[in-house]
């Protein structure tokens, strides 16, 4: 096995990939070598998400797939998880360090000691972790990550001030905080120079960037403001943004702006009142309608996306009914669904009347079947049209409103062209130059 090959397995958000992206960037610079696979890695870091059960499941099974078949690395444990349970983490046969959300910054630091020394088993591994409510500044890392070879994701705020009923991640992320616009224009010029086309500006709660500064600045002016100064930079894609958070001006900074992706994921949780309530969300179903129809009425080929959860307690057939009927007459293109996963010590895990996890997966089901439908019918609409997009690979291009494009022929990656849709396919459209 080489002595510096390392692996990143990256679990959970675009913020959280983001700082994988960086940790590998850090690696590569201090001589490191990336193994595509854990299995022949010297040392293997799992940057871990716990939003649900499932996920924390995700990576318990990995770390058990690679201590077993790849017993003599090094894995080290980062992210939400290890932020949330470092002590159970910790006791996981092969785990060697536990690095929390807190202390992440360290991980870099941690894998490069790690290729060097000879490894005394112990039956706990070393704990990194401590109070991420302390955390009150986001820095600049130092290391633009990537997040692949020709679109890039820059955390530009972590953390969450919200206190929604089902969700563990301000306990795993602190308090909001921003990055600095002077170090987002700096990474983000670093990844231009770096030949990237396209930047995805990620955060746990995005739209709150700036609320934490005292000179009033709002995330729509940094929007602003990275098109002013780095004029180089030839897209924008925003991550997910709140519905309170997603304003008229932004909205229409999206509308109006070329280089901004006509792309926007706007989580919705619950189409019935009564839950959206129990679940502490600050709108309501009319007033989400009524945001995405604006966007689809001032952005024709928008792709809109939410996250919908569905099976959260005390959930009714007839709430269901009225999440299907809102999402039914939406512009909405694709969802994220999730089944309700209780989190300790959230108050949702302390309601009564438990969803069956039987109707839970029915529910699911259900949506994804309707938005199947949905989303065919939009992307029959882009059969016939020229369509900018930027090729992945050559035989693979993701367009400005966020739809597969497999061309006719082999393309170049990391360049735009122009295709002309011509059918169907699987998840995305066959198009032809």
């Amino acid at each position: 096995m080489p002595a510096k090959t390392f692996h990143i397995a990256n679990f959970g958000c675009r913020a959280s990939q983001s700082e994988g992206a960086s940790i590998q960037d850090e690696l590569l610079e201090r001589g490191a070598s990336v193994s595509n696979s854990p299995y022949s890695a010297s040392v293997v870091v799992v940057n871990s998400c716990t939003v649900t059960e499932e996920a924390d499941r995700d990576v318990r099974q990995l770390i058990h797939r690679v201590s077993s078949r790849n017993p003599e690395s090094r894995i080290i444990v980062t992210g939400c998880y290890a932020q949330r349970a470092p002590e159970e983490i910790a006791a996981l046969p092969g785990v060697n360090y536990v690095v929390g959300n807190s202390r992440k910054s360290l991980v870099g630091e941690i894998a490069l000691s790690a290729f060097d020394e000879e490894w005394v088993s112990t039956d706990r591994a070393e704990i990194y972790c401590s109070d991420i409510f302390e955390e009150r500044t986001l820095a600049a890392r130092g290391f633009a990550g990537s997040g692949g070879r020709t679109r890039a994701v820059v955390k530009v705020q972590d953390g969450c001030n919200a206190k929604c009923s089902f969700c563990i991640i301000p306990s795993v992320r602190g308090h909001s905080r921003s990055m600095e616009a002077d170090s987002v224009i700096a990474e983000i010029r670093s990844l231009v120079n770096r030949e990237y086309k396209e930047v995805v500006l990620s955060g746990i709660h995005l739209g709150t960037w700036g609320r934490d500064f005292r000179n009033g600045v709002s995330f729509s002016q940094l929007v602003r403001q990275i098109l002013d100064e780095v004029p180089d930079l030839e897209r924008i894609r925003l991550s997910s943004i709140e519905p309170l958070e997603l304003t008229p001006e932004l909205v229409s900074l999206v509308a109006v702006e070329p280089r901004i992706a006509h792309h926007l994921h706007v989580p919705l949780q619950s189409g019935s009142n009564r839950i959206l309530r129990q679940m502490r969300r600050p709108y309501s179903a009319e007033y989400y309608a009524e945001l995405v129809a604006g966007i689809r009425r001032d952005i024709e080929d928008a792709a809109i996306g939410a996250d919908v959860m569905v099976g959260f307690p005390g959930e009714s057939d007839e709430d269901f009914a009225e999440t299907c009927r809102v999402i039914a007459n939406s512009p909405l293109t694709y969802l994220h669904v999730f089944p309700y996963s209780a989190r300790p010590g959230t108050p949702a895990a302390e309601m009564n009347s438990p969803v069956p996890q039987h109707v839970a997966r029915f529910r699911s089901k259900a949506l994804r079947k309707l938005i199947a439908e949905k989303n065919e019918a939009f992307r029959l609409r882009m059969i016939g049209r020229e369509v900018e997009a930027l090729v992945l690979t050559s035989g693979e291009a993701i367009s400005n409103n966020f739809i597969r494009i497999y061309p006719s022929c082999e393309l170049v990656p990391n360049r735009w062209v122009t295709l002309r849709p011509t059918s169907l396919h699987e998840d995305g459209l066959i198009a032809s130059l």
